[in-house]
C-alpha cells in the first residue's frame, strides 16, 4: 500500500500502511545524520510495512519539513513531545495493539527518554530498538560540537547579536540553552525501564550495546545486544545513503513471531502545514510512479498576482529539504515575501520512487530533465505561468537545461554547479575521482604524496586507475579547449537569446571552480557581456551554503534577482531585452560580481 503523508502538532510524516496489529515508530537521527540516512530509513520503513507492521516516520519538530525553527527555546522538550505525538497518532489511526519505538542516533537517546515518560503516564511501549544509540546528552553535545569545528567561521561581518552564541551544526542550530538541556537528558542511566522488550543494534566492535543491555536486563528487561555492520556508514553521506539491506537483521528481528492482523487503514486527513506566514502541502506530481514535493504558499496572497513561482530542485542526493535544512529554510522565507515554490525530489532521491532502471542517488543523469518538467507542468496547472528554477551543485545543471526552449521559465538561479552536460549518470564517489572538482594540479599534489604513493604502487590496480583518470582528464580538457565540446558556452547563449535572466553563484574557493574555469575561461570570462547571465563569487562560504553568514548574502542576492524579474514583467512581460545584467569589477579581478 502506498504510503500517507501526514501531519501532527506541527510535525511532518509518512504513514506506511499494513494491516498487523504491531505498529513501529521511526524516530530518525538529527540533522546531518537525518539527511544521509534518509532515503535508507524509507526504506526502512517499507520493508517494516511489507512485513506487516503499520510504520510512521517523521521529522522531528524544527527539523525537516516539520514547523518550527531549532533556535527556538524548548527544543529538546518538543523533540520528546514529537516522540509521544507520533506514538499516539500511529495508535489513534491503525488501532495497533502493540508498539515498537525504534530511535536511531540521537533518535535513540530521545525514544529512549520519551518512551520513560510514557511509561510513568502509562501509555507505554511494548518495545524498544536502537540502532547505533547516543547514549547521553553530553555525548550528543559533543558529537554536535565536532561537527559545528566543520563548518567555516566568517572573519568579519560578525553573526547577528541573537546567533553570536550559537554553534552551526553544518547550518542547523545549536543554541547555549538546548545544549545545556540536552546535556542533561542521560535516560539511559535511569534505574527506570524504557520498555519491557529492547533491541541495542550497534557496529559488532561496539561496546556499548553489550553493557546497556546488561543494564537493563539487572532490572527486569528482556534486552539483548545485536551486531550490525554498516549500520554507522549510513549516517556518514547523502550520496551514499541506500543499502537499507543494512538494517535486514533488524527487521525480522521487530517483525518475528506471530503479529494479529486488523489494523484500520490511515483515515483520509489533510497535510497541511499552517504556519505564521505560510502553508505548505505535500503533492504528487507526473506519470505513475509519481514523485513527490512539498508545495508551500503565502498566507497573504500577492497582490499584483504576478510573481514568479520557484522551483527547488535536489542537491545531488541530498532531499527536498536541503543541506543544513536550507531550502526548507529559503521557501519559507520567500512565501513571507509573496512568493509560491516547490520544492521536489526526482526519482530515486529522498521520497520519490525509484527510477526503473536505474540505480539511486545517480548525479548529472539526463533524465532528471524529464522531472524537472514535470514539476514546471503542475506548476502551470495550479496557475504559475512564470518560475524560476534553483539549484545547488549537482541540481544547478538540470536548473540551466531548463529553462532551454520553455519559456515558462523565465529566470534560473544556479549554486556551485560542478558540471554543464547531463548524461547517462555518475556515481559520487567516482565524480569525485573523475572530474575536475579539483585542478590537474591539485589532483596531482594530492596524488603524488609519498603516503598516497606507496599505497598506491602496493596495488597495481591503483596505478592503472590513476593513469586512467589523468588521461581522461587530458582528453576531456582537450576536447573542451580544442571547441570541440562547447556545450556550455552555447548554452548560456541560448539562454541568454531565448530572455532567460540567469544568476550564477559560487563560493570563492569552492572545489567545482575549476570545471567552470575548464569551460568558460578563468573567471567566467565567455560569459562577458551576455544580456541576462550574472556571475556573482561569494566570499567566506562552503560548497553547501551552510554558513549562516554567508546564507544571509545570498539571501540578498535571490532577493534582488527576483525583484529584477518582477520589475521586468511589469514594464514589458514580453520583453527580453535584459542588456546590463552582467556585472564585472575593474582592476582584472575574475569576472563577475564579488560579494562579501
Amino acid at each position: 500500500m502506498k504510503p500517507t503523508p501526514v501531519v501532527f502538532e506541527g510535525c511532518f510524516g509518512w504513514l506506511h500502511p499494513a494491516q498487523g496489529l504491531r505498529g513501529v515508530v521511526l524516530c530518525g537521527p538529527y540533522g546531518y545524520e537525518e539527511l544521509c540516512a534518509h532515503r535508507a530509513w524509507k526504506s526502512f520503513a517499507e520493508k517494516l510495512a511489507a512485513a506487516g507492521l503499520p510504520t510512521l516516520r517523521y521529522d522531528h519538530p524544527g527539523s525537516g519539513d516539520s514547523a518550527g525553527d531549532d533556535g527556538e527555546p524548548d527544543r529538546v522538550r518538543a523533540w520528546l513531545d514529537g516522540v509521544k505525538a507520533a506514538v499516539r497518532r500511529l495508535r489513534e489511526d491503525t488501532g495497533v495493539t502493540e508498539l515498537t519505538l525504534v530511535g536511531y542516533r540521537m533518535g535513540a537517546l530521545l525514544a529512549t527518554a520519551a518512551a520513560q515518560e510514557l511509561a510513568e503516564e502509562g501509555q507505554g511501549v511494548d518495545t524498544l530498538v536502537l540502532l547505533a544509540p547516543i547514549t547521553s546528552g553530553r555525548k550528543a553535545v559533543r558529537e554536535l560540537q565536532t561537527l559545528s569545528a566543520m563548518v567555516l567561521r566568517p572573519v568579519c561581518n560578525p553573526e547577528p547579536p541573537e546567533r553570536a552564541s550559537w554553534l552551526n551544526v553544518i547550518g542547523m542550530p545549536l543554541t547555549p540553552e538546548t545544549a545545556l538541556t540536552l546535556g542533561g537528558l542521560d535516560p539511559c542511566d535511569r534505574p527506570a525501564l524504557p520498555a519491557p522488550r529492547i533491541l541495542i543494534a550497534d557496529r559488532p566492535e561496539a561496546k556499548a550495546p553489550v553493557k546497556l543491555a546488561a543494564r537493563w536486563r539487572a532490572i527486569g528487561a528482556e534486552a539483548e545486544p545485536m551486531g550490525v555492520s554498516g549500520v554507522m556508514e549510513l549516517i556518514q553521506q547523502p550520496q551514499g545513503a541506500q543499502a537499507a539491506a543494512v538494517l535486514e537483521p533488524v527487521v525480522r528481528w521487530i517483525a518475528a513471531g506471530e503479529v494479529a492482523r486488523g489494523a484500520a487503514p490511515p483515515p483520509d486527513r489533510p497535510a497541511g502545514l499552517m504556519m505564521p506566514t505560510a502553508v505548505e502541502r505535500p503533492i504528487f506530481f507526473g506519470a505513475a510512479p509519481e514523485l513527490f514535493g512539498i508545495y508551500c504558499t503565502p498566507v497573504l496572497a500577492d497582490p499584483a498576482g504576478n510573481r514568479p513561482a520557484i522551483l527547488f530542485l535536489n542537491s545531488g542526493a541530498t532531499h527536498h529539504v536541503g543541506s543544513g535544512r536550507a531550502t526548507v529554510v529559503q521557501a519559507r522565507r520567500l512565501a513571507a515575501r509573496g512568493y509560491t515554490s516547490l520544492r521536489i525530489d526526482a526519482a530515486g532521491i529522498g521520497d520519490s520512487p525509484d527510477r526503473p532502471g536505474f540505480p539511486d542517488n545517480l548525479l548529472y543523469n539526463k533524465e532528471v530533465i524529464g522531472d524537472v518538467r514535470a514539476a514546471l507542468n503542475w506548476l502551470e496547472e495550479q496557475g504559475h505561468e512564470r518560475i524560476v528554477v534553483i539549484g545547488l551543485c549537482a541540481g544547478g545543471t538540470p536548473a540551466l537545461h531548463a529553462g532551454l526552449g520553455d519559456d515558462r521559465v523565465v529566470g534560473q538561479i544556479v549554486l556551485n554547479p560542478g558540471r554543464f552536460e547531463m548524461g547517462g549518470g555518475i556515481a559520487v564517489s567516482e565524480l569525485m575521482r573523475t572530474v575536475a572538482f579539483r585542478s590537474t594540479k591539485e589532483y596531482l599534489l594530492e596524488a603524488l604524496k609519498p603516503a598516497r604513493l606507496r599505497a598506491s604502487f602496493r596495488k597495481r590496480s591503483r596505478v592503472t586507475g590513476l593513469a586512467k583518470r589523468l588521461a581522461g582528464r587530458f582528453f576531456r580538457k582537450l576536447l573542451i579547449r580544442t571547441g570541440l565540446t562547447r556545450q556550455a558556452l552555447r548554452m548560456f547563449r541560448r539562454l541568454s537569446a531565448e530572455g532567460r535572466r540567469v544568476l550564477v553563484v559560487y563560493s570563492s574557493d569552492d572545489m567545482t571552480l575549476a570545471e567552470f574555469y575548464l569551460h568558460l575561461g578563468e573567471g567566467g570570462r565567455a560569459l562577458e557581456g551576455l544580456p541576462g547571465i550574472e556571475v556573482v563569487y561569494l566570499d567566506r562560504s562552503d560548497h553547501s551554503l551552510t554558513v549562516w553568514e554567508a546564507r544571509d548574502r545570498l539571501n540578498h542576492l535571490v532577493d534582488r534577482h527576483l525583484a529584477g524579474l518582477d520589475a521586468a514583467a511589469q514594464t514589458d512581460p514580453d520583453s527580453s531585452e535584459l542588456t546590463g545584467w552582467s556585472l564585472g569589477l575593474p582592476g582584472g579581478l575574475p569576472s563577475g560580481e564579488r560579494v562579501g
